[in-house]
């Protein structure tokens, strides 16, 4: 295809969405990247003299997961290129890239920034300096899936109702910082040792809370509200970092609101606008995540899970865990 003739050595193509699974044998990538590698995933690796590039791949149900460790051992340009129109929610980890849009124009993206790229089948472009490292992370999915999600999971209504047909960039108005929920998020991704079923289920949980999360981010942009309160926010910390290690505990926001001094109004909205989740739906969060572990990495009972999540009884906890994983905990253990 002519569009894709890549006219010097120093061009590189980057696919970002493919159909193949012609992954890279591990054997066959150098020993000091296998630390990079996720469990689950499958990874395609490119060397030559100007570069080595790692790129990782999960297909879960709607959504496509994407990792990209690239190596430039001399000056490159690399061309992103998707077959097909998708969304892409990129999260920058490392480093700051100047890429170019096409039909759009130059697009800087920035460290610990997320975007929310609509692409269509063209070529875009972003150039590495020599001895230049970066890792970009994404979720893709087809704008035609949203709809249906939406439904599912109605925050994502939001990003439902953007015309994205013809756009060809970002949708959001402005990148958005990574904040400490998406940040834990993509820790538990990262770090899925989980493989088959058990591994598909919580990362794609973890997919949708990610796209619910930048839902919510952007809403909040276009809604601009006034400055928050120094000491408020100070306190939204402080109640942010109580609420992991505690998830045993039976609160709900009233006693969180007593605890914390503040009044309950201004801590749900001040929570919210904060971290992009509301604070009952972290708190939620919280707790799958923790009986999701407890579930695989111990011989606990559900009996003994349910205790040290929060809730008062097994079946209190069996029917929260498959409203949000959308699988009965039992199999997810037994599914090994």
């Amino acid at each position: 295809m002519e569009k894709q003739t890549l006219n010097s050595s120093a061009e590189k193509l980057l696919l970002i969405e493919r159909d193949d699974a012609d992954y890279t044998p591990v054997s066959a990538i150098p020993d000091e990247y296998l630390h990079l590698l996720m469990r689950y995933a499958g990874a395609y690796f490119y060397r030559d003299e100007d570069c080595d590039m790692i790129c990782q791949h999960i297909k879960l149900r709607e959504f496509s997961i994407w990792g990209h460790d690239i190596f430039a051992r001399n000056y490159i340009i690399l061309h992103p290129f998707t077959p097909r129109h998708i969304l892409a929610l990129h999260y920058m980890h490392e480093d700051t890239i100047d890429a170019v849009i096409d039909h759009m124009g130059p697009f800087r993206l920035r460290e610990k920034q997320v975007n929310l790229f609509s692409l269509h089948a063209d070529f875009h472009t972003a150039a590495l300096d020599r001895g230049k490292n970066i890792f970009s992370f994404h979720i893709n999915v087809v704008p035609e899936a949203l709809p249906a999600l939406a439904e599912k999971f109605p925050v994502l209504k939001h990003l439902a109702s953007h015309q994205l047909d013809t756009l060809n960039g970002p949708v959001n108005a402005a990148p958005y910082q990574i904040n400490a929920v998406c940040s834990q998020i993509l820790f538990d991704i990262f770090n899925c040792r989980y493989v088959e079923l058990q591994a598909e289920c919580l990362l794609y949980r973890c997919c949708v809370d990610l796209y619910q999360n930048f839902a919510l981010q952007d809403a909040q942009f276009r809604q601009p509200a006034a400055p928050m309160a120094a000491y408020l926010h100070a306190q939204l910390q402080q109640l942010f970092e109580y609420i992991k290690p505690n998830i045993s505990e039976r609160f709900t926001p009233q006693d969180l609101a007593l605890k914390f001094n503040m009044p309950e109004t201004d801590m749900l909205a001040g929570f919210e606008r904060l971290f992009a989740i509301s604070l009952t739906d972290y708190i939620l969060q919280q707790r799958m995540m923790k009986a999701y572990g407890l579930l695989l990495k111990s011989r606990a009972s559900l009996g003994s899970i349910a205790r040290r999540t929060g809730y008062p009884n097994r079946v209190a906890l069996s029917r929260a865990f498959q409203a949000y994983y959308e699988y009965d905990p039992i199999a997810i253990r037994n599914a090994q």
